[in-house]
């Protein structure tokens, strides 16, 4: 069967639904699509190019083949890889997140580009689960997928209000600049949640009120704050024991 040429082939017209599916994600390039395969997931929709099965042959589950000019229509990429698929969006229950030792709360970040970033990094140093605030940018989006580096699909992913982050049986420890805690091992002993806000306007008063400790980075430079993904990374790092003591 020849390529997809034409934009009202419903295959074509399927694929352009699914980007405004938001029950579907999409995933480009092979290493994300690959991985999402690996670790269980199967496609809704997917989409070649000719040029990708010349080079990779038939990847081993149900796609269209479309015209590269096509698929740029597609793909959210500047540099599309020739292989893009949607899977379903693999939210997690908010039990099965509060079931985890180490969480991460994402209160209002808007960056889709940073949360993505603290999803892989949390994946790096152990955290298992997420919490996300109703204005977090989702992980799920293609911009987030990319800089999560595919850990999007490997921790466990919740929204959550604000209220119900004070039913969490975890200890909270928030990072903020006015923080009166430095980093210590005995914040990070048995059940915690690391809390992270914006870098502009921190934590809500909601969540502040909740943590057990605000905790502050000492920095040494003319610098009012790190970016949050920085920050995070220092101290998921800390947490876990990889970087300080344990």
């Amino acid at each position: 069967m020849g390529a997809v040429t034409s934009r009202s082939n419903p295959a074509f017209k399927e694929l352009l639904k699914a980007r405004k599916d938001r029950g579907l994600m999409l995933l480009e390039g092979r290493r994300l699509v690959m991985d999402a395969l690996a670790r269980g997931m199967q496609p809704s929709l997917a989409a070649l190019t000719p040029g990708y099965l010349d080079a990779h042959g038939q990847p081993g589950f149900p796609h269209a083949v479309v015209t590269e000019s096509l698929f740029g229509s597609i793909a959210e990429t500047a540099t599309p890889q020739g292989i893009l698929a949607f899977f379903p969006v693999p939210w997690s229950s908010w039990e099965e997140v509060a079931k985890q030792e180490r969480i991460v709360i994402l209160d209002g970040l808007q960056d889709p580009g940073n949360v993505g970033t603290i999803v892989r990094t949390a994946e790096a140093f152990g955290f298992t689960g997420l919490l996300l605030t109703p204005e977090t940018a989702s992980p799920f989006s293609p911009k987030a997928v990319r800089a999560s580096m595919g850990s999007s699909l490997g921790v466990r992913i919740a929204r959550t209000s604000r209220d119900e982050v004070g039913k969490l049986p975890h200890r909270i420890v928030s990072l903020a600049l006015t923080g009166s805690s430095g980093l210590s091992p005995d914040l990070f002993r048995g059940r915690f949640a690391i809390c992270l806000g914006q870098e502009g306007a921190g934590l809500s008063p909601e969540l502040l009120g909740l943590s057990s400790a605000r905790v502050a980075i000492p920095m040494q430079g003319e610098v009012e704050s790190l970016n949050v993904a920085v920050a995070a990374g220092i101290v998921m790092a800390y947490a876990s024991g990889a970087i300080g003591p344990s």
